[in-house]
């Protein structure tokens, strides 16, 4: 079916061109272009809803946020995404091309291998369709704009379509005219000089260039044409400067026969359309097929994009540079590669930008301005994030010259995509700040400006958080430009510390960096070592069990492998671990209520883990859970839980749902320090429960990137305080606390040293801190105040060693009206108290100890 969808309705002359292309080694009898292999290449549209950034930002419950954050971006920032099926329900996507009316409106123009479709996107965010034009049906479709007027061709035939868009601000957009003739009606793209009002046929049946003047905009008509190659795509430019002032230069994709052979640049003048003429070929290294390319904006430098060479042994995507300062002499210079194995396909300049669609690498953005000739690559967005090769799916092209600067891009199995410029980009090496210092770290972070865009003074800042709400920390500006630090405070042993770096334009704009931030900040562990004790990546079942017995739903069990994607579903793992994952149910098709959770629950066993040796074992994994889509509110949960006793039984870990965050899909990371929930035992084990039990609705659940790392914490479990005077023994009395502060653990001892020996003491504890001097008449300084509790049942004698032990139970410390119960996050402060003689009979104290429970 899928073929059919694609190559209708030309199934044979297709089949006969693929044909062809895989003989033309043996025997040289080509289809009539080499773009036949994307007819294999064909994967079913995605069936889910789009993403509007606008309707995100309302809170509205069907605005997918969770979907559209398994994009992975650079720099980019998505506004508005319409699939196919918002579109026109077509089986794939192909060209764009962009409008802006003269009221300052603006419209991207789509096409579909059934339409041309016209979509407002002057709010970028709530991108909305206008009109829908049927044309010939067909996997190949081009549109390109003049005036008030857009030109639509097509592989399928049909000649050239003339769309009206003079009243598409009132939301009136007609097919005005079709002009045939000229030859066959099969065209494979159009190009036009706006400066001259020429549009240029290039392709279709082996054509070249056929041309027509666009004097009367709604009726172009046929003038000329060259045709000594076949073309597959060209810029056509007038010269109003230099030796070439006046003249109209076609610079063109071409080649012999199909295009593939003797494949490379023409450079044709057509300035006298009776007898355009080739004033310059050139070749390149590892040619195989000349697709599209795009001159810079001083016309000194030509990009092009070969979409074959893979099978000239090209690995990766790679773009061909060509000096072409003088047209008539103009040469390839070299070549330059962002290292991604995907094909490229088409490619546009801007204000010293080139963007390029990539196919199964998305949109990339490189900074031809800093260096023409090996430009460093700035943003990307991936629009295929469950696929990276050499093959024909993902973003087909892209559009950027709409005068806001929002850019549009269209792709072959998820429709149109609307982005704009993150107008700073925030940049931190955070490889060496996963695990912190105990006395704090500095964070030094670089923020590039782009399109003429500022930082607002004041906006950059640390944001921190190591449990107790975040903190803003104002970051200094560095002696290099665009460089920024700030230190990171110090924090305790085994504690998680979220942060992110953020800045803002005059507008008020942000840029974070993670990009995601503030809701997914980086998270960075204390300690004084770190080692990952266990690392599942999913991509084998190591131990994990799913879909066990005794669940009682009726599908959508547990499995593990490469989900295909709907809306409510990922359509892959966690970006950049690979494909698979564990998820709840394989949809046949890229359907929502193919496979979801139904009638029940599914549950997922994570292996027995051994964690009885490690100091502050932390889990981490990343999960995804959609319950928004359906008929009813949502009312089903997915609940996570772990045990200690290999499964007897179970604690809560987390509970997602039914409403609030992490309910709309999209991976989420979630980790947790074991002895905060419960004893680290040698038989921990994590269960994942999603169910649909009660209203009807789709319930899609997932789990990826499982870790578990051991912090390594050396110093005390407390801090010192409030030293006082010497006892007898000449010393100061110190506390030392061992165990842990965890109350799951409630294993807190604390020892009383430096104590003159033989002599009588007990503990104190209190919720603040004081220092009271020689209260009492006694030598010593009180540490602790507020509310005091004393430790009399513990009461002991200091012996030989001059020490004291203290067991403390976090459950029940002592107050002056009964015992109560510390909590997480509470500090409290203890001491011990002693007799002495020094030299006649009185007491003394030792130092303050403080201690924040966990």
């Amino acid at each position: 079916m899928t073929r059919s969808l694609a190559c209708a309705p030309h199934l044979t002359a297709c089949v006969a061109a693929f044909a062809a292309l895989l003989l033309s080694a043996a025997a040289p009898a080509p289809a009539r272009h080499d773009d036949d292999p994307k007819i294999l290449d064909r994967r079913p549209p995605y069936a889910g809803p789009g993403y509007l950034r606008g309707a995100a930002a309302a809170g509205l419950r069907t605005s997918n946020a969770g979907a559209a954050s398994g994009f992975a971006a650079q720099g980019l920032r998505l506004e508005s995404w319409l699939t196919l099926g918002d579109l026109d329900g077509a089986g794939s996507g192909n060209d764009c091309w962009g409008y802006a009316s003269p009221s300052g409106r603006e419209y991207a123009v789509v096409g579909t291998s059934t339409s041309t479709i016209i979509v407002e996107v002057t709010d970028p965010a709530n991108a909305a369709v206008i009109e829908t034009i049927p044309g010939p049906g067909s996997l190949w479709r081009d549109v390109k704009t003049y005036q008030d007027r857009a030109y639509s061709v097509s592989e399928g035939g049909g000649g050239i379509q003339v769309i009206d868009l003079s009243a598409v601000d009132a939301g009136v957009v007609s097919l005005e005219n079709t002009v045939t003739g000229s030859g066959d009606e099969r065209t494979h793209n159009v190009a036009i000089d706006e400066a001259s009002g020429y549009l240029y046929r290039t392709g279709g049946g082996g054509n070249g260039l056929r041309i027509y003047s666009l004097a009367n905009p709604s009726s172009p008509q046929y003038v000329g044409s060259w045709g000594s190659r076949y073309v597959h795509d060209a810029q056509v430019v007038t010269y109003t400067s230099g030796p070439y002032a006046g003249r109209q230069l076609a610079f063109c994709c071409a080649g012999l026969g199909n295009g593939s052979g003797d494949t490379g640049l023409s450079i044709v003048d057509v300035t006298n359309k009776n007898f355009p003429f080739r004033i310059e070929q050139i070749a390149y290294p590892n040619r195989r097929y000349s697709h599209q390319g795009w001159l810079s904006p001083d016309r000194t430098r030509f990009y092009l994009g070969d979409e074959l060479d893979e099978n000239a042994g090209v690995n990766t995507t790679v773009t061909r540079v060509f000096d072409v300062s003088d047209p008539g002499n103009a040469s390839f210079i070299g070549e330059f590669s962002n290292g991604v194995s995907s094909i490229s396909h088409n490619m546009y300049e801007r204000d010293g930008l080139l963007f390029q669609a990539n196919y199964t690498s998305g949109l990339r953005v490189f900074d031809t301005l800093s260096d023409p000739n090996s430009p460093a690559e700035i943003a990307s967005f991936d629009t295929a994030p469950d696929i990276t090769a050499s093959s024909f799916n993902g973003l087909w092209s892209c559009y950027v010259g709409l005068p806001s600067g929002t850019v549009i891009g269209s792709d072959l199995e998820r429709g149109l995509f609307v982005w704009t410029f993150d107008p700073l980009t925030v940049d931190v090496d955070a490889t060496a700040l996963r695990e912190l210092d105990r006395a704090g770290e500095t964070v030094s972070a670089t923020i590039r400006t782009i399109n003429g865009n500022t930082i607002a003074p004041g906006t950059v800042e640390l944001v921190v958080d190591g449990g107790s709400g975040p903190t803003a920390i104002p970051m200094t500006a560095g002696s290099t430009p665009g460089s920024y630090t700030a230190d990171l405070p110090s924090f305790g042993c085994g504690a998680e510390v979220t942060w992110y770096v953020s800045a803002r334009t005059p507008a008020g704009v942000q840029s974070t960096y993670p990009a995601s931030a503030p809701a997914l900040p980086f998270v960075s562990f204390v300690g004084d070592t770190v080692t990952t004790a266990r690392y599942d990546s999913m991509q084998t079942d190591n131990g994990w069990e799913g879909d066990l017995p005794g669940d009682t739903a009726s599908r959508g069990q547990w499995t593990r492998e490469r989900p295909n994607g709907t809306s409510a579903e990922p359509n892959g793992g966690y970006p950049g671990n690979g494909r698979q994952c564990w998820f709840t149910g394989q949809a046949a098709i890229a359907n929502n209520t193919d496979a979801d959770v139904d009638q029940g629950f599914t549950t997922l066993l994570s292996p027995v883990l051994d964690l009885s040796d490690m100091y502050y074992p932390v889990l981490e994994y990343y999960r995804w859970f959609s319950n928004v889509y359906g008929q009813n509110d949502p009312d089903d949960a997915f609940e996570i839980s772990i045990s200690n006793d290999a499964g007897a039984t179970w604690q809560e870990l987390e509970t997602i749902g039914p409403l609030g965050p992490g309910t709309e899909g999209g991976w989420i990371r979630s980790s947790f320090l074991v002895p905060e929930v419960l004893p680290p035992t040698d038989q921990i084990q994590l269960r994942f429960v999603a169910s649909d039990t009660g209203r009807i609705n789709i319930v899609e659940a997932a789990i990826d990137e499982f870790r578990v790392y051991d912090l390594g914490c050396d110093g005390p479990v407390g801090t010192a305080y409030c030293q006082g005077a010497p006892n007898s023994t000449g010393l100061v009395g110190e506390v030392v606390g061992e165990g842990t502060a965890f109350l799951a653990q409630n294993d807190l001892e604390l020892v009383a040293t430096n104590l003159p020996l033989q002599q009588t003491g007990f503990f104190v504890v209190a919720d603040g801190q004081a220092s009271v001097p020689l209260i009492g008449g006694g030598q010593g300084t009180l540490c602790v105040g507020g509310t005091t509790g004393r430790y009399l049942a513990q009461a002991a004698n200091s012996g030989s060693t001059g020490t004291i032990r203290l067991t403390v139970d976090a459950t029940a410390l002592p107050q002056p009206t009964g015992t109560v119960m510390a909590l997480a996050g509470e500090t409290w402060n203890f001491q011990c108290w002693h007799r002495d003689a020094n030299p006649g009979p009185t007491s003394n104290f030792t130092e303050g100890y403080s201690v924040t429970f966990r």
